[in-house]
């Protein structure tokens, strides 16, 4: 493990975002940083499988795109996010409502390892060993929305962190992007009413892109992308984390077989569990 840093305001990697805050705190920081654009995407723990893959892809297009993917490292949107962008080959940056040596969920521990193996970062304004107290998760949120240039929320149900850390984002001036959903949808129900309350929606993956041009200029890196090019794709949670280190087409390719295996059916384009379409 690399060594853990402590980073106080005024610093040269400082994070500026962070200046916005009443009173920014110093920061302990495991792994690299970067001064590249930051995106923070945020959902619910309680995601879908049409979220998670969606978190999936928006990460890895902001990766692709030479920007930077903040979130949380909790189960659901958050690790997929995190997933994404490793998978573009860009940078992660973790915060933890905890020490950075201390992960939590403990089953995000190889995304942990794969954060920092990837040139990413680990950071939380909480000493080394602090543990996980529920109470720390929303004072951690305000790290979350203040580090990045625009939060993009995925899925969000009545009530929860990702809410939370909307509302923080608009407090700061900072663009909020939603993912419209159904309105019968249990992990539609906040993003919906954000949507209703002011929030930009966000529909797709290049449509993310453009949006995020409006608000962060050119991407670093020049991305020609539409929607196929990064699938979003409704599949098993148990099947995400081998799809998370494929290749577009590679998982494609998994997807087709999942379909001819009975695992899974088409509906247009999108593949999604259940029975199978193909005969």
């Amino acid at each position: 493990m690399s060594e853990i840093r402590l980073v106080r305001p005024g610093e040269t990697d400082y994070p500026d975002g962070l200046n916005d805050l009443e009173e920014p705190p110093p920061l302990y920081v495991l792994g690299s940083t970067t001064t590249a654009p930051a995106v923070s995407v945020v959902g619910t723990r309680r995601s879908t499988r049409y979220g998670m893959g969606l978190a999936m892809g928006f990460g890895e297009a902001l990766s692709r795109a030479g920007w930077t993917t903040v979130s949380g490292l909790a189960r659901g949107i958050d690790g997929a996010a995190h997933h994404g962008a490793l998978r573009g080959s860009g940078m992660a940056v973790a915060v933890l409502g905890s020490g950075v040596d201390v992960v939590y969920p403990v089953e995000n521990i190889g995304l942990y390892r794969s954060i920092l193996d990837g040139h990413g970062a680990i950071v939380s304004e909480y000493p080394p060993g602090t543990q996980p107290d529920r109470w720390r998760f929303p004072a951690r949120n305000r790290i979350i929305a203040a580090i990045a240039s625009a939060v993009v929320v995925v899925e969000a149900g009545e009530k929860g962190g990702a809410l939370i850390t909307a509302r923080l984002a608009a407090e700061l001036g900072r663009p909020v992007l939603v993912v419209p959903g159904d309105v019968d949808r249990l992990a539609s129900v906040g993003c919906n009413r954000l949507i209703k309350d002011g929030a930009h929606p966000v529909l797709g993956v290049a449509d993310l892109i453009a949006e995020l041009e409006l608000i962060l200029g050119r991407p670093p890196v020049e991305l020609t992308l539409d929607d196929e090019e990064i699938p979003v794709t409704g599949i098993p949670i148990e099947d995400l984390p081998d799809l998370w280190r494929c290749s577009p087409a590679e998982a494609l390719a998994r997807l087709a077989r999942m379909e001819v295996a009975g695992k899974a059916r088409r509906v247009g384009d999108v593949v999604v569990p259940g029975e199978s379409s193909v005969p």
